[in-house]
């Protein structure tokens, strides 16, 4: 049987980008007979929902529950297709992702396949522009190390899903890392898919440190389900607060051609470590009531 995709997006005010985004998912090389494209809004209150309203798409709304992983929940009950395509609305799919992610799925017989998110950075960008793009949503690091993936960039059949259940909600980052996770360790086969590339546009500095803080909520749950005991993930946070070495920083960056100082993007990234370690903090003070949410 032919596969049938459906492309999964959740929203929030994201006016900015609906236009690029759906534009370039309406150019996919991927046959239109074989995808839907579904979009939640999560309630926007800017011009987001009109500016969908426009395209060839279908629009779902979940009003009721904040987060992501809610949305995403919603389009994955409502979708048709027998191969799930998630991403976001801040990141340009190339117009081949469909296709190079399909084609990675079925070339290897996986279950699961994590493409590549590439962040739209230059030798003139921000700091937190950097800081974003060398901290977050190294799918290639998460698939190839840890066995995991992020939504951000994600392909899966069906039967996945029946299998493992529904993303928590309760959680508003971290959860689709568990998630997969918990896929491999049931023995799904997930795989690296370098060429269905995604482009992210990098965030600005205060939502870089949230997005830390976001994250390193879920470390703590995610680090007690690897089998690590309280006093590693509480030597894990001290160690967290601790400044970025130079050196690594410097390493990290150096394909980006950065103009601007170093000292202001040694900065930048340590109060985005200061900001996880507080999330991790957080997310431990919180375990048990995350847990709970993850187990139903």
């Amino acid at each position: 049987m032919e596969n049938f995709v459906s492309v999964i997006v959740p929203v929030l005010n994201a006016s900015k980008f609906v236009d690029e985004f759906l534009e370039a998912i309406l150019k996919q090389t991927w046959n239109g007979k074989k995808m839907e494209i579904i979009i939640i809004d999560n309630g926007s209150v800017d011009d987001t929902v009109q500016k969908i309203k426009k395209y060839p798409v279908t629009l779902l709304v979940e009003a009721h529950k904040k987060g992501p992983y809610a949305a995403r929940n919603l389009g994955l009950k409502y979708a048709k297709g027998t191969v799930f395509a998630l991403t976001d609305v801040n990141k340009i799919p190339d117009e081949k992702w469909i296709q190079h992610g399909m084609h990675a799925l079925m070339g290897a017989g996986a279950d699961l396949a994590g493409g590549h998110i590439a962040f739209e950075t230059n030798r003139k960008s921000k700091p937190a522009h950097i800081i974003d793009s060398i901290t977050f949503n190294n799918n290639k690091k998460l698939v190839l190390q840890e066995g995991a993936a992020v939504t951000g960039n994600l392909f899966f059949y069906r039967n996945v899903l029946d299998k493992i259940g529904y993303f928590p909600e309760n959680v508003r980052s971290g959860m689709d890392v568990w998630w997969t996770k918990k896929a491999v360790k049931q023995g799904f086969k997930l795989i690296y898919a370098e060429n269905a590339t995604v482009v992210c546009k990098p965030r600005e500095l205060g939502e870089v440190l949230k997005k830390s803080f976001r994250v390193g909520q879920s470390h703590p749950h995610n680090l007690k389900e690897d089998g690590r005991n309280t006093s590693y993930i509480l030597a894990t946070i001290i160690r967290t607060f601790a400044p970025p070495k130079i050196n690594q920083l410097k390493t990290s960056v150096s394909n980006n051609d950065f103009e601007n100082s170093l000292p202001v993007l040694w900065l930048v990234a340590w109060l985005s470590k200061i900001w996880m370690a507080f999330g991790r903090l957080n997310g431990l003070i919180k375990w048990k009531q995350i847990k709970k949410h993850t187990n139903t």
